[in-house]
């Protein structure tokens, strides 16, 4: 019987309990006596999206920052209560002790009209920017895994305030390498990949910018094998990472084509887990406003299958637990693909709006597997996946060496150092 998903619980790893960083901080706590510390500066950790998913990308900064700096008083702001159970979860006793954590309120009229537009337009969030805007000009540096904090030093007034960019994944999407990024004080980057490609844009210059890894890495037990016990088979596991941007993703014409090919399937086992923002909203919009989509219902039959499991937007959705669990993936333009990659296997993506996609930047990672126009042609593929895998397997390393480096651990503190420099 396949595992059940509980949305609201989250079931990271051991590792995710941040062990490295407990570990240093009892070592180290008696000659530091941080506690004692009276520090000039003041740093928050801004977690304004309405979902989860940017949490695990900069939580072990800021658990890192915590432990090693002496410079800061440190904050973190977060909305919805369940994300701050999430935050908290993620980082260890000791940094708890000199973080000090806010929920903010977000405007009762933003969250109604977000929810009148369908979710379509992020209100809820920029009503909360607002709202607490004289609260977060107190801070000397704000660090952001997300872009709609700039509204604050661009329109809210906070023009004195540093803000660095720590990112949210490391996916080829032109939307990661926006023009408006430049308004950044600071950008983290995880390697050499999108380090490359922002300087070719005139986005970051090396005096403004650390390549630091990519510091979700950090929280996940990356010891673990892909034989985690989702279904209780040893069927091959498939992992299906649609996206959420109906211009890009392939979920709106071909997403119940996929479902229907593997209820007839039972030797193999699928994990249907999108983006989390797909069933967040019931009305999506594409990034270049071309493309409006209302996202329907999955249909019950689906879920029922023993061999499908569907994940809508639990914790287990955003903390690797299915990347790390399936032989295969298929997608669109997900970055969830790199994390995939840990382990070289097959991808498939399904190029449903039929794009020149070769040559193009934006979908580098294509070229890390089969690229097919139709779900029909994934029976032809599985048949040759153990083939395949070795056909790829080499450019998936290189590409995964690029995309976050050699080191792949460690992220966070050096994040957490290039944080201070900024004092």
């Amino acid at each position: 019987m396949k595992t059940q998903i509980d949305a609201l619980s989250l079931k990271l790893p051991t590792a995710a309990r941040v062990t490295p960083y407990r570990v240093k901080a009892v070592a180290n706590a008696a000659p530091l006596r941080l506690d004692r510390v009276a520090p000039s500066k003041k740093i928050g950790f801004l977690f304004v999206h309405e979902r989860s998913h940017h949490i695990p990308h900069s939580a072990p900064i800021l658990n890192a920052l915590a432990l090693q700096s002496r410079k800061y008083e440190i904050h973190a702001f977060v909305r919805k209560p369940e994300n701050h159970a999430l935050l908290k979860s993620l980082l260890s006793q000791e940094a708890l002790r000199r973080i000090k954590l806010t929920v903010l309120k977000t405007p009762v009229a933003a969250t109604g009209l977000e929810f009148v537009a369908g979710g379509a337009a992020p209100l809820g969030r920029i009503g909360a920017l607002y709202a607490n805007r004289d609260v977060l000009k107190n801070m000397d540096v704000i660090v952001s895994p997300e872009t709609t904090c700039l509204l604050l030093k661009t329109r809210f007034g906070l023009d004195k305030v540093k803000f660095v960019y720590s990112q949210h994944g490391a996916g080829d999407r032109a939307i990661g390498f926006n023009a408006s990024l430049k308004k950044f004080d600071h950008i983290l980057v995880p390697g050499q990949k999108i380090l490359d490609r922002m300087l070719n844009d005139d986005i970051i210059c090396d005096c403004n910018s650390t390549v630091v890894g990519y510091p979700k890495f950090d929280i996940v037990d990356l010891s673990a094998t892909r034989a985690s016990r989702l279904f209780d088979n040893d069927n091959p596991t498939v992992l299906y990472n649609p996206h959420f941007d109906p211009g890009l993703s392939s979920w709106y014409k071909q997403g119940e084509q996929v479902l229907e090919y593997f209820s007839e399937r039972p030797d193999y086992n699928l994990i249907v887990a999108p983006h989390i923002m797909l069933f967040t909203r019931r009305l999506h919009v594409s990034g270049d406003f071309k493309n409006l989509k209302w996202r329907r219902r999955i249909e019950r039959r689906y879920f029922d299958c023993p061999n499908i499991l569907i994940d809508t937007g639990s914790n287990a959705s955003i903390d690797m637990t299915y990347t790390r669990a399936a032989d295969i993936y298929i997608g669109d333009v997900s970055s969830q693909v790199y994390e995939f990659l840990y382990q070289p296997g097959l991808c498939i993506f399904l190029n449903t709006h039929g794009v020149d996609w070769q040559g193009d930047p934006n979908y580098a990672h294509w070229d890390l597997g089969k690229v097919i126009s139709s779900p029909t042609e994934i029976d032809g593929l599985l048949a040759q996946r153990t083939w395949l895998r070795q056909v790829y397997m080499e450019r998936q390393k290189t590409a995964f060496r690029n995309t976050f480096g050699n080191s792949v651990t460690g992220s966070a503190s050096r994040a957490a150092q290039a944080l201070e420099q900024l004092a």
